[in-house]
């Protein structure tokens, strides 16, 4: 049975993390170039497959997964969830290595829109909750008086767009996602 899907996975979860084979490799206590045989499928990683899945911060299931036989339309429509402020406030989907299953409306607006956490968010805004999602469109037209995401010192604000504002711009909200206890 071919498993070069779980290599595949690993570069792809490694990647995203933004951490190279050998920083990899020192944190499962193996070689680079054992890294790159995973990677590669020459080699099985299945004895350090919760490791690899620890430092990676992802599911065994994740590693494991063959998205090649399930091409439901759910696996397209993951976008990258961010729960930290990736370096330089990039929004790239390569910087994420957790995602989410938007709903299909959100990507029709723009197919690089990203979900950010809320705990990241600073805002004062009545319409916004303290906790949940917020689906961000970096490329969505902003009008006076939609709720942008900035960059604002060493965080992230919410607020409601102003023109001639556009310089800190990330994105526009385009909805919110809460989160029920």
């Amino acid at each position: 049975m071919n498993k070069n899907y779980i290599g595949e996975n690993i570069r792809i979860y490694r990647e995203r993390k933004n951490i190279t084979q050998r920083e990899l490799a020192d944190r499962i206590g193996k070689t680079w170039e054992m890294v790159s045989r995973y990677e590669r499928g020459v080699s099985s990683p299945l004895k350090q497959i919760e490791n690899i899945a620890s430092v990676l911060n992802v599911e065994v299931g994740d590693l494991l997964k063959d998205s090649t036989k399930n091409t439901a339309s759910f696996s397209f429509n993951r976008i990258p969830l961010f729960d930290f402020l990736p370096k330089d406030f990039d929004f790239k989907n390569t910087k994420s290595y957790i995602y989410y299953v938007a709903p299909d409306w959100i990507l029709s607006i723009d197919d690089e829109s990203f979900v950010i956490d809320m705990k990241l968010v600073d805002s004062s805004l009545e319409d916004l909750k303290k906790d949940g999602y917020l689906y961000i469109s970096p490329k969505s037209e902003v009008k006076n008086d939609d709720m942008v995401l900035i960059k604002e010192n060493d965080g992230i604000t919410v607020t409601k767009y102003r023109q001639g504002d556009s310089e800190n711009v990330i994105g526009k909200v385009l909805a919110q996602e809460i989160i029920l206890a």
